[in-house]
């Protein structure tokens, strides 16, 4: 009868949602499962970390993306029990040609500091005086700055010099997170360096000498990308030993890789400079006190 056929295919139909709904369920329920399984499966393992060889040359890959630069900073240096003080104006050209104006308190040029490969011209604007010299090594202390060669190097271009590590046995490498530390040479010189892989900087580089020189540590802080290149905005150079002090470098501004010249970077020295061996300059910051 019509009212009978109706009735079952009411009850078919009700069932059919139940049996929609079931299978909806059972769906979810090995969704879940499926889910549970997969948290509980231990992560990936780690990357094996890369052969220092290739690290390093990363590195220095990194370094060389930086052709010029030209910024001011704030330095405070303190050595051989005095502290000092003064405004930078940097200009350089890679891979080794630097100049650096040194401003005292009321804006007036203290001394320009000019560096191409070893060769070093120290000019004193108030004492019409130029001292100038050839270094023996990268190591050597540039007299009047109380600095070297490789910290003038590792403050202007926020990194190490290309080139220095490649090559040399390797002591300890391990991994801290992102970082990786890796220390080469051998018992009477070793160097450690912390490597951020993911930008691939130096953020710190440590080395030790005993016999010769003691240690510096020379610490790289507040990373930012600009035009392509990852600088510090803070440079940190502590020294132990004979020529134990510190050189804390603090960037205002910062110009990446804008076309600087060679004409940018020398100084026209007047004709009646005098001109004085390098050995015989004195420290060009002012002097604001004793360290403590």
């Amino acid at each position: 009868m019509p009212g009978n056929k109706s009735g079952r295919h009411g009850r078919t139909g009700r069932h059919g949602r139940f049996g929609r709904h079931g299978r909806f369920g059972r769906f979810w329920i090995l969704a879940c499962l499926g889910l549970l399984l997969l948290s509980c499966r231990p992560p990936p393992p780690a990357p094996p970390p890369q052969p220092v060889e290739l690290l390093l040359q990363e590195i220095d890959a990194a370094s060389r993306r930086l052709q010029d630069f030209r910024g001011s900073a704030g330095v405070e240096t303190s050595f051989a029990g005095q502290r000092g003080r003064a405004s930078l104006r940097i200009r350089y050209l890679s891979p080794a040609r630097f100049r650096l104006d040194v401003h005292g308190a009321l804006f007036e040029i203290l001394a320009v500091v000019l560096v191409h490969d070893l060769r070093v011209q120290l000019y004193m604007p108030r004492e019409n005086t130029v001292f100038e010299g050839t270094l023996e090594a990268r190591d050597a202390s540039i007299p009047g700055l109380d600095l070297t060669l490789d910290d003038v190097h590792a403050a202007v271009t926020g990194t190490i010099a290309p080139g220095r590590y490649p090559g040399l046995s390797v002591a300890d490498y391990r991994r801290e997170g992102n970082t990786a530390v890796v220390t080469l040479g051998n018992d009477s010189s070793r160097r450690t360096l912390w490597i951020d892989t993911g930008r691939m900087t130096v953020t710190r580089e440590a080395s030790e000498s005993p016999g010769i020189q003691g240690s510096v540590t020379r610490t790289f802080e507040r990373f930012r990308n600009r035009n392509g290149v990852w600088r510090p905005d803070r440079v940190h150079i502590s020294r132990d030993g004979p020529r134990a002090g510190t050189f804390e470098l603090a960037y205002r501004t910062q110009s990446i890789n804008r076309g600087l010249r060679p004409s940018d970077i020398g100084v026209r020295l007047p004709e009646t400079v005098v001109r004085r061996p390098l050995e015989e300059a004195e420290t060009v910051f002012e002097t604001v006190g004793g360290a403590p």
